[in-house]
């Protein structure tokens, strides 16, 4: 399908999920696939080569043991897209996808989506589901907000180049995204630009990743904070756990879907934000002990 008159889109998908999971993204992006839309997968292991020939309109880059932030940092200076949209390999986007990125960049600079549930979830991935996007669950109306989702999102390249030296860690929202509203960038989430949440790579896999990411959070909050309030982010980690469960469990009762999934995959929704608590905590002892 021809579409010249159209905006280049780059879409970046970082991978660190099965080979299983990147198929059923890519699956799902062919049909959207036009002569002015690039697709990217940058991925922390190889995928197979089957599956690189399975669809060979994307670009495949490996960088071994890169973190999902640096590797959408990496696809987003590999493209050429007047639009930068970014997601994961554990996402299925829906049909009209990057027909709602184009649409919604022609009235705003950033914007963020709803992230649902996929089909045969199981309690693991119900957890951590709830853990990441309770707040971008459908039902919702179209806001303001500078906590978009970074799995499914879409900028003006030019807006991210303005603040490229805060990518330079990778592309992390608690980062960019202050950064862009202070640049004047009003971040728009819109229930209309949807992709679903896939089985993930599994607990361990999930638990891992939030020891990573917990710490390299409180490593950006703390670098910005006083000892006393770093101390402050140590001894307060356990009220950490308990705030983010209560919220969780309130988006969801609140927005009236899913709530037997929520009941059932609490062990799973407590354990993930002990470890993302423990984390972050660890982040700020780094940064109150640091020299």
């Amino acid at each position: 399908m021809s579409s010249s008159s159209a905006e280049r889109v780059s879409v970046v998908v970082a991978s660190n999920a099965p080979a299983s999971r990147l198929a059923s993204c890519l699956a799902a992006l062919e049909p959207q696939v036009d002569d002015e839309v690039e697709v990217l997968v940058h991925e922390a292991t190889a995928s197979p080569a089957s599956l690189r020939e399975r669809f060979p309109w994307a670009r495949f880059t490996t960088s071994p043991g890169a973190l999902v932030p640096e590797l959408w940092r990496d696809g987003f200076r590999a493209g050429s897209g007047d639009v930068v949209a970014f997601t994961i390999a554990q996402m299925i986007p829906e049909p009209d996808w990057i027909a709602s990125i184009r649409r919604l960049l022609r009235e705003h600079e950033a914007v963020g989506g709803a992230i649902d549930p996929g089909r045969g979830l199981r309690l693991g991935d119900w957890g951590e589901y709830f853990c990441r996007y309770a707040r971008d669950m459908r039902p919702f109306p179209a806001h303001e907000d500078v906590d978009l989702p970074g799995d499914n999102v879409a900028f003006s390249r030019r807006r991210l180049e303005e603040i490229a030296p805060h990518l330079e860690t990778g592309y992390w929202e608690p980062v960019a995204h202050p950064e862009l509203r202070r640049n004047g960038v009003t971040l728009f989430q819109s229930p209309e630009l949807v992709v679903r949440m896939g089985r993930s790579a599994g607990f361990a896999a999930f638990v891992r990743q939030r020891l990573e990411h917990g710490r390299r959070y409180g490593h950006q909050r703390g670098a910005h904070f006083s000892p006393a309030r770093n101390l402050i982010g140590v001894v307060a980690s356990p009220a950490v756990v308990a705030l983010t469960t209560a919220r969780v469990l309130r988006r969801v009762f609140d927005r009236g879907r899913y709530r037997r999934q929520a009941v059932l995959a609490l062990p799973a929704i407590l354990a993930y934000n002990v470890t993302w608590a423990y984390a972050e905590a660890r982040g700020h002892l780094d940064m109150l002990t640091r020299r």
